[in-house]
């Protein structure tokens, strides 16, 4: 009788025993969107508006432009972020990241993801000698590398990556694929899909 009437105890310290354990399995994680932008070309006078999410609002501009200066003519690629977004950057340009490497969601400096360092590679015609060019940049003959972006769809923000090559041979600019998902779902890796 006695076994009994400790039942309710019993049962009781089972249910607050497995309430209060905490859950081995992770929590599921919003699934990537990912599209393909089918060898999109940038080159001079051929710029490349994203619209990474297809919403209507284009968040990352692709350019080259010409600047001349006493060094000779400037080709630069630029990859732009517009209103609802930033770009991973570093001091002076666009962070290159191969494949697997990290977007991290708050900044190592203060200006890390931002809007104002644009600059990714260029090819310099000296102007003693525009025969002999010269490539210069942290992109310059990059194949397949990833720029992160982040950006805000209504009151919604995400993070995600574009995967982009500078063809040395062509003086051009591909961009092959991007991917993104909610910024709350935490940092991601480049390449991630």
């Amino acid at each position: 009788m006695h076994f009994y009437r400790s039942m309710p105890l019993l049962f009781g310290s089972l249910l607050l025993v497995a309430a209060c354990r905490k859950s081995t399995k992770e929590p599921d994680q919003p699934p990537f969107q990912h599209r393909s932008l089918g060898e999109a070309e940038v080159k001079y006078l051929k710029p490349f508006s994203l619209d990474i999410n297809e919403e209507g609002e284009d968040e990352v501009y692709f350019t080259v432009g010409l600047v001349n200066d006493t060094e000779g003519t400037h080709a630069r690629f630029y990859a732009v972020s517009l209103v609802s977004a930033k770009i991973l950057a570093g001091e002076d340009s666009v962070v290159k990241l191969d494949k697997g490497g990290m977007l991290p969601l708050v900044p190592d400096y203060p200006r890390q993801w931002n809007s104002y360092a644009n600059f990714m590679c260029e090819l310099l015609l000296p102007a003693a000698n525009p025969a002999d060019t010269t490539w210069r940049g942290a992109w310059v003959a990059a194949d397949r590398k990833y720029l992160g972006v982040q950006f805000r769809e209504g009151d919604q923000e995400y993070i995600g990556w574009v995967s982009a090559s500078i063809d040395t041979a062509g003086d051009r600019m591909l961009l092959h694929e991007c991917a993104w998902r909610p910024l709350k779902a935490g940092a991601i890796r480049a390449g991630d899909k």
